[in-house]
């Protein structure tokens, strides 16, 4: 996966995740949601260095 398709999939995540959010009734669930989506947006965020040092740890 190239580091813009990377991008590309947790920005759509991160957009599906506060769909959920919205569409959840539970307080809890919502929070977590959003905190799913948290992590895909500093996922997406990552500058290329950092996710090339993440692969040589897997």
């Amino acid at each position: 996966m190239s580091i813009d398709d990377d991008r590309a999939f947790h920005l759509e995540r991160a957009a599906q995740c506060r769909k959920m959010a919205e569409e959840a009734s539970d307080p809890a669930v919502r929070d977590l949601h959003e905190q799913l989506a948290q992590f895909h947006d500093a996922e997406a965020g990552r500058e290329p260095a950092e996710l090339a040092d993440s692969e040589d740890a897997a």
